[in-house]
């Protein structure tokens, strides 16, 4: 199962710590909950719902221990329940950030195209076409084919399409 890829393609904020009671995976949107951990300032990543600003979840896609290659596999990484990893905060002005995320990562994203809008709706954590909320809006500027397909006793598709969001509004 291909998990979600995530590249901060031109976002300027300084990420903070979060953690979630459900298993999130990168280029996911979570709204700031309440401080669960003073001291080493960790909020409570929830569900967005519309009416606040999101941020973007964006764990580094490897682990740091080189001792097994899985651990370097970006298709293999996800964020279990509980642990602690670190999202952006999404600007519109004056800059417009823009991050990179798997089409896969997108609801509704089969016929995804440049110019396209994205959103969210309340209660989800994968951004969308679309979407029923204006707390996050979002425009594809650029739709990025990356790797192929290849035999090997069988086919092989290791392709995806990594498309890049400019952000136009945030809560």
């Amino acid at each position: 199962m291909a998990r979600g890829i995530f590249v901060s393609t031109n976002i300027q904020g300084v990420p903070l710590s979060f953690v979630a009671d459900v298993e999130l995976e990168n280029g996911m949107l979570i709204e700031m909950g309440d401080i669960v951990d003073e001291k080493n300032q960790i909020y409570e990543a929830v569900a967005p719902t519309g009416a606040n600003p999101v941020f973007v979840v964006g764990d580094p896609a490897w682990s740091y221990d080189n001792s097994s290659v899985i651990n370097m596999n970006e298709d293999e990484y996800f964020i279990p329940a509980g642990k602690t990893f670190r999202a952006y905060p999404l600007v519109k002005a004056p800059r417009k950030d823009r991050f990179t995320v798997a089409d896969y990562g997108i609801e509704n994203s089969a016929t995804i195209a440049v110019g396209d809008e994205i959103g969210l709706t309340a209660g989800q954590f994968k951004p969308a076409v679309g979407g029923t909320t204006t707390a996050f809006e979002g425009k594809v500027v650029k739709v990025d084919p990356q790797g192929f397909a290849y035999f090997v006793g069988q086919a092989v598709d290791t392709s995806v399409l990594l498309v890049t969001i400019e952000v136009q509004n945030n809560g």
